[in-house]
């Protein structure tokens, strides 16, 4: 029986390329860098309801984040009851402002 070592490499990296795009993705529509200098990234340390964990995955827009004490990583909205943790302390994220101003 034989294994083959670069199918386990190219499955990484594909796996880093699609984390690294749904980042970059979170990172360009909701502004976190420029509007609250969070720079996210797997293992960023969050806040959600009170209740810290890590970045574990992405999900296209979403994050899946491991609570301190869980199992399982649960599906997290990046602006929605969180905070980042920064080199400055902890942020809270905001919503994007609504692009349409009522009168």
């Amino acid at each position: 029986m034989t294994f083959d070592h670069d199918d386990d490499r190219d499955q990484a990296h594909a796996e880093r390329a699609r984390q690294a795009a749904d980042l970059e993705h979170i990172h360009t529509y909701y502004r976190l860098p420029e509007r609250l200098g969070v720079a996210l990234a797997i293992g960023t340390r969050i806040r959600h309801e009170g209740t810290e964990g890590q970045i574990s995955d992405t999900d296209g827009h979403y994050l899946l984040v491991l609570l301190d004490g869980q199992e399982h990583p649960v599906k997290l909205h990046p602006t929605t009851s969180m905070a980042y943790l920064t080199r400055s302390g902890w942020v809270t994220a905001t919503p994007l402002p609504d692009p349409t101003p009522t009168s």
